[in-house]
């Protein structure tokens, strides 16, 4: 978000409508949520003085899903190394995107979220082309919902709706919980069960979990 501001910002851009997919950002730009991370509260800083180089501005939250072309785009810059990029390169590929508007990209093959194959099945019935995995996911279907806004929902055997997280959203979601406002030194099933219990789900929940408890 910080480098899209300052791009506009260089080309003279006096007003901003930004459009983020991370509502745990939205949240703690809008003053919503409490940052508690110190590396996340320098670059919610250095976001506050960027924002108040323009004359008005405003913060939306749009589901990833919803925005798939731009997701896309954030997984690709991601997945290439330092050393694969050049300045030229850069503003090449900038200049492409302001000068020639939007770009077809097939998003499917470059970022993969395990959400998906399920939205994709809720949305439009598409089934993998292999009958085993066509049955297997239309019998997982069944344990998931999806609102009309777009966001996956899985229903959990003694609580409310989950909401499904995708990857980028769950490391805080966990750290929170350890670390946070639940208390903290949680073995891996208990910490996976608080997950649910708080409204989350993910299908690597027991793997992340070790990872992030042995950190």
């Amino acid at each position: 978000m910080i480098t899209g501001l300052e791009l506009a910002r260089s080309l003279g851009a006096e007003v901003v409508e930004v459009k983020c997919d991370s509502l745990l950002v939205v949240n703690q730009v809008n003053g919503t949520f409490e940052v508690r991370e110190d590396r996340m509260q320098r670059y919610l800083d250095k976001l506050q003085v960027t924002l108040h180089r323009f004359k008005e501005w405003t913060l939306q939250h749009v589901p990833r899903e919803q925005n798939s072309e731009a997701d896309a785009l954030t997984n690709l810059g991601s997945s290439v190394e330092d050393d694969e990029l050049n300045s030229g390169i850069v503003v090449q590929i900038m200049r492409s995107v302001i000068e020639e508007g939007h770009t077809k990209i097939n998003s499917t093959s470059l970022t993969w979220d395990w959400r998906n194959k399920y939205i994709e099945y809720f949305k439009n019935r598409k089934l993998p082309s292999d009958p085993k995995e066509s049955r297997a996911l239309h019998m997982k279907a069944a344990r998931f919902t999806l609102s009309e806004d777009g966001t996956l929902f899985r229903r959990t055997f003694d609580g409310p709706l989950a909401i499904c997280l995708g990857p980028g959203d769950t490391d805080y979601i966990l750290w929170e919980i350890h670390e946070g406002t639940c208390g903290n030194h949680f073995d891996v099933d208990s910490l996976v069960h608080k997950v649910i219990r708080t409204g989350h789900y993910w299908t690597d929940m027991g793997k992340d979990a070790g990872e992030f408890i042995r950190k």
